[in-house]
């Protein structure tokens, strides 16, 4: 490995030399690896293969909850935790215990474990939100009931600027094998930060069992700032968080 000198830095291959940079550094070595060829057909190459093809699984599938949920995601900054996300689905795909090594699926796996995963990897629904949350599924309405009693002044950490916040609860059937979904998003009304009175929030959101019987319920909450009667999202919604809450497997 050497360090490149000059005005002029390089990133990419030149005449068998790759040139890239790291760290606020700008390097060059030889280039080299193995092909992608030999990693598709050599046998020595099958363990590697099979990491890939559920790595690829985690990944589509994680698209396919980003998509179902993508209105409740909506002013949150989610880009950081898209590997995040994948990452815990490799985890739900390696609990597959029906099917073998390179074949092991989302929909096979413990999807329990997406309980608690945190869309927006600054701000954290348990650093943000302190009042208890209820959430009870209805397989038979199809509906997914959420409720919690706030003080504003003592159960929300409200950032800077916030002048008002707002709870939203999201829920979403998943078919990962038919690449098929269908959600619904319940927000609440816009409250002061500053209250000292215990409100009773209580939404519903419907969901559709037919589509499949995997339902993830997401919790989030919103930060506002009031000018003029207005009411405007804070700071690009940074501090919003969202949390994967509750994994439901429908009857």
């Amino acid at each position: 490995m050497a360090r490149q000198s000059g005005i002029i830095k390089i990133e990419g291959k030149i005449g068998g030399m790759s040139f890239y940079g790291q760290g606020g550094s700008y390097l060059v070595r030889q280039a080299g690896g193995v092909s992608g060829n030999r990693i598709r057909t050599d046998p020595a190459f099958k363990r590697t293969r099979e990491n890939q093809a559920e790595f690829g699984e985690a990944g589509r599938q994680g698209k396919l909850l980003r998509t179902a949920f993508r209105n409740a995601l909506a002013g949150a900054p989610t880009g950081a935790s898209t590997a995040k996300l994948t990452q815990r689905l490799v985890r739900v795909v390696q609990s597959d215990t029906a099917n073998g090594r390179g074949e092991r699926k989302v929909s096979a796996g413990d999807l329990s474990l997406l309980e608690g995963f945190e869309f927006n990897v600054k701000s954290g629904l348990d650093t943000t939100l302190f009042s208890d949350l209820s959430l009870a599924f209805d397989d038979t309405g199809e509906e997914l009931t959420f409720s919690s009693s706030i003080v504003p002044n003592t159960d929300v950490s409200a950032p800077e600027g916030a002048t008002h916040f707002r709870v939203k609860v999201g829920v979403a059937s998943l078919d990962f094998d038919g690449s098929k979904q269908k959600s619904a998003v319940a927000i609440s009304s816009e409250y002061p930060v500053s209250g000292t009175t215990a409100q009773s929030v209580s939404l519903t959101a419907g969901y559709d069992k037919s589509v499949s019987a995997h339902t993830l319920a997401m919790v989030g909450i919103e930060f506002l700032q009031e000018v003029n009667g207005v009411m405007y999202p804070l700071r690009n919604g940074a501090f919003n968080a969202l949390r994967l809450q509750a994994y439901h497997e429908a009857v």
